[in-house]
């Protein structure tokens, strides 16, 4: 039997995975998005794409709802209309570890959000439901066609050497999203590996790893180490793709 009906607000990196994954596993997925380009790709693969304006959304009733937007012009205003329209009982919305400053020291959920602003406030659309919401706060992306080494590569006298990296892998956030629709985990949840080595040491040898023109940073500076162990908990389900290309750091 079709388990819920979701709609997916965002077809990017991110989200035309989690659309995927989720029609894998049985729920009915209708991504929303304002691509008219992406159709005939989203339709060859099975799923439904509905071009909109979110300025002008049409009423799409639905059980479940993930909002997979990077922050864009009339950002709170899209987010709330997408809610008004799709009223669903569940809400997930991926955010970021930017809301955080960039303080040493370890930060969790309870830390002060003193960051990005405009996705604190999305966030609290959110949790301040109806519906029942949950926000996961997203480490640095890196999966397939993505890693922030090709960033640094070729590039040296780079500052904040000794700052710890905070990223997650995108094999991980579809495995956990799967598991919180089925369980509706609600409420604040950091999605970050727990592997945490020195931005000089990390971006160095991944560059070396993925056959990269070296990169170079200075042994100096400091950061935030994000904790991402209270999902591990909630969900009992651990973090299982390395961060690392071809075996590094063992």
């Amino acid at each position: 039997m079709m388990k819920e009906e979701i709609v997916l607000a965002g077809a990017g990196w991110l989200g035309k995975p989690l659309a995927l994954r989720l029609k894998e596993v049985g729920y009915s997925v209708r991504v929303i998005g304002r691509s008219p380009e992406k159709q005939a790709e989203f339709k060859s693969l099975g799923l439904a794409y509905q071009v909109v304006d979110y300025e002008q959304l049409p009423k799409l009733k639905h059980e479940k709802l993930m909002i997979c937007l990077p922050p864009c012009e009339h950002y709170l205003r899209i987010i709330q209309n997408i809610l008004n329209a799709v009223h669903p009982s569940f809400a997930l919305f991926t955010s970021s570890t930017s809301v955080y400053a960039q303080t040493a020291g370890s930060v969790n959920e309870n830390s002060v959000c003193e960051g990005n602003p405009l996705l604190v406030e999305a966030e609290k659309l959110i949790l301040n439901g109806p519906p029942t919401g949950a926000v996961l706060r997203l480490g640095g992306l890196i999966g397939p066609e993505r890693n922030p080494a090709k960033h640094f590569s070729g590039k040296s006298n780079l500052s904040n050497g000794l700052a710890p990296v905070n990223l997650i892998h995108q094999s991980d956030i579809l495995r956990f999203v799967e598991l919180i629709l089925q369980q509706n985990l609600s409420g604040i949840h950091n999605v970050v590996h727990p592997f945490h080595p020195a931005r000089k040491s990390y971006y160095e040898q991944e560059c070396l790893a993925l056959g990269l023109d070296p990169c170079y940073f200075l042994p100096e500076g400091d950061g935030k180490v994000v904790d991402g162990s209270k999902i591990t908990r909630a969900l009992n389900a651990e973090y299982l793709h390395p961060i690392v290309s071809q075996g590094r750091f063992g």
